[in-house]
């Protein structure tokens, strides 16, 4: 349950200056044809057909996302598809993702996409992204939103009780296939690994989870940095068996994927990647087979590292490491 709250309390921010886009609070907002367009109200709410309504307005104009169901994916845009975006602009004339440009203006399709990100059980509200090209009825007139995005709008109604259980299942396994579809040291992977997540948490919604086991699925997924140190809780598992639980190099007690110093040798893990590269795997100062964040002699020396003064101030930062001999290389990674 400890990772669950981590995951449901994760916010997306995005942050910019001028005409970039920024918010970290409840809003609906994108580009209309380049320009910056944000929402000054917003709503969620259920239409007549039983689809989720997503709209906001700027007291001018208005943009409607229509979508069957919270389920975190995709629902693509266009004349056939069953999800809709709708603009209204100052003059009253709607466009539509379903109207058919007139063939003489056919510069770009009627289409687009909606993307769910997250449905936040805890406060009941739904995030994601949008970009659209819709026309008017006429075809001849159209308006493009690109870098949409609406941000915890709330739900008047528990999404449970309007998402099937077979929808959920079906969502499990679109996010499932995405995650298992890229490595642990992809970059895309905390995202991909939060959507299951995320999609578990629907399914145990709106199915009867009376075994625990959607619930201990949840709690074996490991999708952030739980210790904060630059490596992902899931590539602290160093036996490779699933359960970071039970790795601890230093045996001080404390897991690697909780522990900010995984070798006990007093410099904090975030700083033994020397290189600076984001891969802490290839820096082996002395060629042993063991990265240094892991190693607690890294000179091999036969002097262990905690021993060799590599942290005068005692921050955790080998900024101040001793260089006895003043040869340019602190003690601690010099074998001479």
């Amino acid at each position: 349950m400890k990772k669950l709250c981590v995951f449901i309390v994760a916010l997306l921010t995005i942050v910019g200056c001028g005409d970039e886009i920024e918010f970290n609070t409840p809003a609906l907002q994108g580009k209309k044809d380049g320009n910056l367009w944000k929402a000054v109200y917003y709503e969620a709410n259920l239409n007549d057909d039983g689809d989720i309504e997503i709209s906001g307005g700027d007291n001018y104009e208005t943009v409607k996302l229509v979508i069957p169901s919270p389920a975190i994916g995709n629902y693509e845009l266009g004349e056939s598809q069953p999800s809709e975006a709708i603009f209204v602009d100052i003059q009253d004339i709607e466009y539509s993702t379903k109207n058919v440009p007139d063939g003489d203006n056919h510069v770009y399709p009627a289409d687009g996409l909606i993307i769910v990100t997250r449905y936040n059980v805890l406060s009941n509200t739904i995030s994601g992204e949008f970009r659209f090209n819709a026309y008017s009825a006429s075809g001849r007139h159209t308006v493009n939103m690109s870098e949409g995005v609406f941000f915890d709008i709330p739900l008047p109604f528990s999404a449970a009780e309007v998402f099937a259980c077979d929808d959920a299942v079906a969502a499990v396994e679109v996010a499932r296939t995405n995650y298992e579809a890229v490595g642990t040291y992809h970059n895309d992977y905390p995202e991909l690994c939060t959507a299951y997540v995320n999609a578990l948490i629907q399914q145990q919604n709106a199915c009867v989870d009376s075994t625990g086991m959607i619930q201990d699925l949840i709690d074996s997924l490991y999708c952030g940095d739980d210790d904060n140190d630059g490596i992902l809780s899931i590539n602290e598992d160093i036996d490779g068996d699933g359960d970071p639980t039970n790795d601890d190099t230093d045996a001080d007690g404390t897991p690697d994927y909780l522990d900010t110093d995984d070798d006990g040798d007093s410099i904090l893990t975030q700083y033994e990647d020397l290189d600076i590269d984001g891969d802490f795997l290839n820096d082996d100062t002395d060629a042993d087979g063991i990265p240094n964040y892991l190693d607690n002699d890294d000179d091999n020396d036969t002097i262990l590292t905690i021993s060799e003064n590599p942290d005068p101030n005692g921050d955790g930062n080998p900024d101040d490491a001793e260089d006895s001999n003043a040869n340019g290389t602190p003690d601690y990674l010099d074998s001479l």
